[in-house]
């Protein structure tokens, strides 16, 4: 994705050892999940439906993927969520996956969220390593910047390296704009504004 190969480094703050008596969190023991579905029209091929769904408890994350890798491929993860805290605060999950129906592989992945002020930034690079002779080995990744200008509304960059289907670039760049509706979101996206076929997807997300 446009951002794919940029690398930010923020600086981590130690913790003071918790006191014995002192309890975890409870949120530490409490699933967290989220939805985000995204409808892309690629150019001269007919539109489809992606999504992801996450879940986390304390460090544990685990995700699946429907056409994210290939049409009618689906994809499970399971990683590890380290949080950055500093002046710039978010969190590196590194983890692995598998594949299989369109698209089979093994899949070693990473996604970093990064914020600062208004500012934020989201990269999600993973590797397929194809298990069957119909599936070639494919380097994925998403990257979004963006700018919070007011308390639901951001606009922003962002870039994809996909291999669902044929596009004129190696790594589709364009703009977004999002509106934040609480538990909700909706972000539009609209892809090689300079190209003769340009492209949009629209994604529905919440948390839950």
């Amino acid at each position: 994705m446009l951002l794919e190969t940029l690398t930010l480094l923020s600086p981590f703050v130690l913790q003071e050892p918790l006191d014995p008596k002192d309890k975890a969190p409870e949120s530490s023991s409490a699933w967290t999940t989220s939805l985000s579905t995204y409808w892309y029209e690629p150019p001269d091929e007919s539109g489809y439906l992606s999504g992801i769904l996450r879940a986390d408890r304390g460090v544990l994350h685990l995700e699946a993927h429907w056409a994210y890798e290939d049409r009618d491929t689906l994809s499970l993860f399971v990683g590890r969520t380290i949080p950055i805290e500093g002046e710039v605060s978010g969190a590196f999950t590194p983890r692995i996956g598998i594949a299989g129906g369109d698209s089979d592989g093994v899949i070693p992945a990473a996604a970093l969220d990064l914020s600062w002020k208004s500012l934020s930034f989201t990269t999600d690079v993973q590797y397929l390593i194809g298990t069957s002779d119909d599936t070639s080995d494919f380097l994925y990744s998403w990257s979004e910047l963006s700018w919070t200008f007011a308390e639901r509304f951001s606009v922003g960059l962002v870039g994809q390296r996909t291999n669902v289907f044929d596009q004129e670039l190696t790594i589709d760049r364009g703009f977004l704009a999002g509106v934040n509706l609480g538990p909700t979101y909706i972000t539009a996206y609209w892809f090689n504004p300079d190209v003769d076929d340009p492209y949009f997807s629209i994604a529905i997300g919440a948390a839950f």
